[in-house]
């Protein structure tokens, strides 16, 4: 059967690597397999895949927002009017149509007729719009498709999403809801990380059982959630300077077991002991994300001298940030004991951003970082 994953843009490999790891082949089923990697520009990764049996192991995958199963495809879609009837036809197929909707069917009480919605995308030059896209999607889904069904235009029973990416119809049944998009959150505040794109950052870290896991700037402590949920740990710790994201972490993360911290605190002087902590990821702050006066840099020298300074050598560190150099120049200037090992670019919001992974090389301990330099009152 083929299915589609959705993630964020830039998270297709790694969302790959989370499937690869844990949905493994046994006697009665083959490992899943790729058939291609798609992408609306700036909004979503979308991953095809062959996969058989039950839907339920795509939908505990982590590093995902949407799972679909594909009910119709389409090929060599004219950029006209004939690329509506095309359309018609290529959805309105009953042969690949059944299949999907029996999946659909066995997740959600057999029900075998009710209302639907279209959602559509459009990636290329066309010249019908998305209206007339989706009324030619809808028009072969009620006169097609078997069951009787009623187009609405919100909270239908049947969700369908239909993507033309240039010359190429997907439309696919979704399976996920709102819940898999927010893996039990309760309390948010701006610019809180997505869930999807927080447990690629924790795969990253390698979770294992004797983790002593550590977010420095947790936020409303979805990094923390996502390490609870990639499997056992030894103990979580977490901290944030705003009041108000302590309050919302506590909140969040009162279900999970185990031993957990978090604290009030200033990540530039973390209360940790030195090599106290073997995995770290964190989301340093972006530029729009500081008050004005605030120098970036000088905040990323600190917070890594205390990464550094409380990772045990090597200790993995995991973090995103939008200003690459920037990271880069912080580390050799206050951390050079972390290592760089691997990059990974993403789109956060809109906003190009990076995963760096690195490591916490062997050797002596990393050196109090040496004051900036003065500034210059007579530049000009």
């Amino acid at each position: 059967m083929l299915y589609l994953l959705q993630t964020l843009p830039g998270l297709a490999a790694l969302t790959w690597r989370e499937v690869e790891q844990t949905i493994r082949p046994d006697t009665d089923r083959p490992a899943p397999r790729q058939v291609g990697i798609r992408g609306v520009p700036a909004r979503n990764d979308l991953i095809l895949l062959d996969h058989q049996g039950s839907p339920r192991p795509l939908l505990a995958l982590r590093t995902i927002e949407d799972v679909f199963v594909v009910a119709a495809r389409g090929f060599k879609i004219a950029p006209d009017d004939r690329g509506l009837r095309q359309i018609h036809a290529a959805t309105r197929n009953e042969e690949a149509v059944k299949p999907a909707l029996d999946v659909w069917r066995r997740l959600n009480g057999g029900k075998r007729n009710g209302t639907f919605r279209v959602v559509t995308r459009i990636v290329g030059k066309h010249s019908f719009q998305r209206r007339e896209f989706g009324r030619a999607v809808a028009d072969a889904i009620r006169d097609g498709w078997p069951g009787r069904w009623q187009p609405i235009e919100e909270e239908a029973d049947l969700e369908v999403w239909a993507t033309l990416l240039e010359q190429e119809l997907i439309v696919a049944i979704r399976l996920s809801d709102a819940s898999l998009r927010l893996r039990g959150k309760i309390a948010h505040l701006p610019a809180s990380l997505r869930p999807a794109l927080a447990a690629a950052m924790v795969m990253l870290t390698h979770p294992a059982e004797d983790d002593i896991f550590l977010d420095p700037m947790a936020g409303v402590g979805t990094l923390l959630l996502e390490r609870a949920a990639a499997g056992p740990f030894t103990a979580l710790y977490g901290g944030d300077i705003s009041p108000a994201a302590v309050t919302a972490m506590q909140a969040n993360l009162r279900g999970v077991r185990g031993q957990i911290e978090v604290r009030r605190w200033n990540a530039t002087k973390l209360p940790l002991p030195d090599a106290s902590v073997t995995k770290v990821a964190v989301n340093l702050p972006f530029g729009t994300q500081i008050g004005e006066g605030e120098d970036l840099e000088e905040l990323y020298r600190d917070v890594l001298y205390q990464i550094a300074r409380v990772l045990k050598p090597g200790g993995r560190l995991v973090t995103l940030v939008a200003d690459q150099q920037l990271l880069d120049r912080a580390r050799a200037h206050a951390a050079p004991v972390l290592r760089a090992t691997a990059r990974h670019r993403v789109l956060v919001l809109g906003h190009r951003a990076t995963i760096c992974e690195h490591i916490r090389v062997a050797g002596a301990a990393t050196p109090p970082p040496p004051p900036l330099p003065p500034e210059d009152d007579d530049w000009e």
